[in-house]
Order: structure tokens, then C-alpha cells, then sequence
């Protein structure tokens, strides 16, 4: 069948249809159990074969299915996650009953990643529906704690369920007329420092750990931060906790820094460390410090970059291009998702391509339903042009 009338077949209702149900699903990171139950069920409804679940502790399971195809065919997968931010302040509607308006669906996690879940799912349905035969298996996997660790994504990863995986496409949201082909990394720096207790009327004969802190805080403006000219991105630093001392009369002998490192393909945590560390060599501290990083349950979302000129880079340009009318600037992601870790840890190619929305992550939250149409358009591109459609 051609790929024309496929792509055609998927519909701005059905679209709409799917994000409403995701949406009406409450799915707050560590509470994905019913939405996961919906999603499996779904995923039968639209055709997919081999469902298999995996379990993620204190979340939801993981999901992975697929279109199968020969054996020594390609295999590409599509992915989303399940889970979404809590609930905050500012709401002007229930956030789980989904409003329709000016073209939008309004509810929360519409835009990250709802509309995302429903674009592939409705670009799967359009081809299991057409009967196509793949050239190769097309995978569908969606995650749980995305929004926290990516637990689900390291639960699929070390599966074996992907083993193989040559490309991974996933629609989280993403700027007019961009194509995200790589990412920043995002790596917690923690310092720990030990002064020496005195009375507090008597300064001179204790360490201060809390001042030698501001030193350091201080002093962090004076990191040369990368910049990636192609891109028209740099790395970032942010100091995100600040603890020390206590409401007592004496001289404070720890504290306590973390700082949030963004980092550029091409950089290094161990790189970013060093430079902090040289710094605070240079300043006049007397406290004693420690610097660790990453204390977390899976690997850090390191950095990472697709090829431009890669088969998979280029039908993602074409594919999308066809559906939004002008050229596509590639960009890399400014954070991180479970997109890092498919792509560092699970050595597979990663694209991000998703709906136009807004208020992501915030009150009112939205997602343009047509926009989301065209993902799932490109998508079916994308698919027909790596695997191959019969």
C-alpha cells in the first residue's frame, strides 16, 4: 500500500482522541501503574504483537511490543514515556480532564508526553491497519520514571528486549520546524566541606565552613563554560542547594553544595570537576573539601550527538520537512531525558521529533493537535524509509 495513503488515514480526530485518554489516565511519576495497564491493553488494539512487561520498581512497568519483521532485518524502535510532573499551582481547569480549545488539547502532561505516546500510537494503528509488511521489526516501547531517574529506560535496556536496536525515535517536545539530533548532559556536582567548630565571639579561632561555601559560590562565575558555536548552545552551571551551619553559638563546621552541570557533546564530567576543583584551589579556603557526583541509581544522561549525514538523520530531515513546508534546523536537546540514555548507555542513534505546545511542565499545559498529526506523518516516513514497507 503507499506510504501516501497511510499517512493520510491518520486523522486529527483520532489524534485527538488518543491524547484525550492518555490525558484523562493521572500518571504523576511513580504512580504509572494505570496508565501502563491502559497502554498494554492499547497496544493490543492497534495491533502490536509480543507485548512484554517490565517491571520498574516503585513505578510502572515498561512496556516493549513490536511489528515483527525478517529476523536479519533492521530494527528501529519508537518510544515515549508514561509518566508526567505532579499537579502545581495555577490551574484553571481540572488537569486531568481534558479541554479542547483553539485547536489544542489543555491537560496536564499534553505536550510532555502525551501527544508524543499518541502520535506514535496512531502512526503504528494507521500501519498495522493497512496491513503493511516491514523490512525489518519496528519496535514500540514506552517508559515509566522518566521524569524522575529513567528507570524504565534502563529497564528496557538491560532486558535484551532492544538488543540489535539500530535507531530510536522519540517525541518529546520539541521547537517549530526543529530536529533534535543530540543533547546536552546533565551530571550533579556534590562539595562537601569540614571546617573547624569554635565559638562563635571568638571567629578567629575556628574554620567557617558556611563562609568558605559563599567563597566557592561566589567564585563559580568564573567557570569558562563551553559554547557550541553550529548549535548556538553552551553548557550551563547552576548551584542548586546550599546547606551549612545551624542556629547556635558556634562557629558552623559543614556545608554543603550541589550544582547542576550541563554539559556539551564532546565534554566530560571528569573535565567539568577539574575545572571547579582548580578554581577552588585558587581561592583562600581553609576548610577541607570533597567533590563527588552522580549519586543516583542509573548512570548519568551523558551527552551525545547523531551523525548529520547519517541514513537516519537524513530521512528524519526529509520525512519532516514534507509535512511542515519549510527547511529544518537541527538543534541539540538544552536538558536531558530518557533520550540520553538510549542513546549513551543503550548505543543506539536517538532522534527527538514532537508536538508544538506549551506551558510544558507548568499550569494549563497544551499541545497543538494538528502539529501532532504531522509527527505522526513523519513518522510513518521515517519507518518506511529505514525498515521498508510492503
Amino acid at each position: 500500500m503507499a506510504l501516501q495513503h497511510i499517512t493520510e488515514s491518520i486523522s486529527n480526530e483520532r489524534i485527538t482522541d488518543l491524547i484525550c485518554g492518555l490525558v484523562s489516565i493521572p500518571s504523576v511519576t511513580s504512580q504509572e501503574r494505570a496508565i501502563g495497564d491502559m497502554l498494554y491493553d492499547l497496544f493490543g488494539q492497534i495491533g502490536l504483537s509480543d507485548i512484554k512487561r517490565i517491571p520498574v520498581e516503585d513505578s510502572g512497568d515498561s512496556l516493549v511490543a513490536k511489528i515483527p519483521g525478517p529476523p536479519d532485518g533492521p530494527i528501529l524502535m519508537l518510544n515515549f514515556h508514561q509518566d508526567t510532573f505532579d499537579v502545581c499551582d495555577g490551574w484553571e481547569t481540572d488537569p486531568w480532564t481534558p479541554i479542547i480549545r483553539d485547536d489544542c488539547v489543555y491537560g496536564l502532561g499534553a505536550h510532555d508526553m502525551k501527544a508524543g505516546g499518541a502520535a506514535i500510537l496512531a502512526a503504528v494503528e494507521a500501519m498495522t491497519k493497512a496491513d503493511v509488511e516491514l523490512g525489518g521489526t519496528l519496535l514500540v516501547s514506552t517508559t515509566t520514571d522518566e521524569e524522575n531517574w529513567s528507570r524504565g529506560a534502563h529497564a528496557v535496556i538491560d532486558s535484551g528486549l532492544i538488543e540489535g536496536c539500530s535507531a530510536c525515535l522519540i517525541p518529546e517536545p520539541t521547537p517549530p520546524g526543529r530536529l533534535r539530533i543530540g543533547s546536552r548532559g546533565r551530571h550533579v556536582i556534590k562539595i562537601e566541606l569540614a571546617g573547624k567548630t569554635a565559638h562563635a565571639a571568638y571567629t578567629g579561632e575556628g574554620i567557617n565552613a558556611v563562609t568558605d561555601a559563599a567563597r566557592i559560590v561566589t567564585a563559580l562565575e568564573q567557570i569558562e563554560l563551553e559554547w557550541n558555536e553550529d548549535f548556538e548552545l553552551g553548557g550551563a552551571l547552576c548551584v542548586i542547594e546550599v546547606r551549612g551551619g545551624r542556629n547556635i553559638i558556634l562557629v558552623p563546621e559543614q556545608a554543603h553544595l550541589l550544582i547542576d552541570r550541563h554539559i556539551l557533546p564532546g565534554q566530560t564530567i571528569e573535565k567539568a570537576v577539574q575545572d571547579i576543583d582548580t578554581l577552588i584551589q585558587s581561592l583562600p579556603i581553609e576548610s577541607e573539601y570533597e567533590i563527588t557526583w552522580d549519586d543516583r541509581p542509573t548512570p548519568a544522561p551523558a551527552p551525545y550527538h547523531v551523525d548529520e549525514q547519517s541514513p537516519f538523520v537524513l530521512s528524519a530531515r526529509t520525512r519532516i520537512e514534507e509535512q511542515i513546508g519549510r527547511p529544518v534546523r537541527y538543534a541539540l536537546a538544552r536538558s536531558v531525558a530518557d533520550t540520553n540514555h538510549f542513546a549513551v548507555t543503550g548505543g543506539i542513534p536517538t532522534l527527538v521529533y514532537g508536538p508544538e505546545g506549551g506551558n510544558t511542565c507548568q499550569a494549563n499545559e497544551y499541545v497543538d493537535i494538528e502539529s501532532t498529526t504531522r509527527v505522526a506523518r513523519a513518522y510513518c516516513g521515517i519507518v518506511a524509509d529505514l525498515l521498508g514497507i510492503c
